[in-house]
């Protein structure tokens, strides 16, 4: 059976129509450009082939932290690689918009309707946005990559796309 990992990095960029990213050529290097809401921004290639880059993990650790406490969590390498993936569908044009990576115990609890066994404490799940595209066109393409991938926790909010490497499911607090 294969593995999240593998079926990830096999199956999800030849059975998705994505556009290729500009200037890729043959390189088996994957790239992030990410933004969080302090303001910071990272665009770097975090792996290459089926090697993470720990110095370019560890920024990217870094701008995922929790704001509010200003501490950092696990960042497992396959939620940068769905992400990755998701950029990709818009060739890496836009960055992605990081509203809530890991979360600690504390803020996680201070946020009106987040759950208490939320995989953000795991560093697990992002809430995301992405410059120039509407949160339910994103959200669209969360599903669709989700449908074929068969794992991922999807929750569509009002103006951002919660996204998780748990198992599959989708709910929606839209409006609210």
């Amino acid at each position: 059976m294969l593995s999240r990992r593998t079926l990830l990095l096999t199956a999800a960029p030849s059975s998705v129509t994505w556009p290729a990213r500009a200037g890729s050529g043959a390189s088996s290097e994957r790239w992030i450009w990410a933004v969080n809401r302090a303001g910071e921004e990272v665009a770097v290639a975090y792996r290459s082939g089926n090697s993470y880059n720990a110095v370019a993990l560890a920024r990217l650790r870094h701008l995922f932290r929790d704001l509010h406490e200003d501490l950092q969590g696990p960042l497992p390498g396959l939620l940068v690689d769905i992400l990755s993936v998701l950029q990709e569908r818009w060739a890496y044009r836009r960055p992605l918009v990081i509203g809530s990576g890991y979360r600690t115990p504390r803020t996680n609890g201070s946020i009106e309707g987040a759950a208490p066994g939320s995989l953000h404490l795991q560093g697990l799940a992002a809430d995301i946005t992405m410059q120039g595209v509407h949160p339910d066109e994103l959200g669209a393409v969360v599903w669709m990559l989700s449908r074929r991938l068969g794992f991922m926790g999807i929750g569509l909010y009002t103006g951002f796309v919660h996204v998780d490497i748990g198992p599959q499911r989708v709910w929606t607090r839209v409006g609210s």
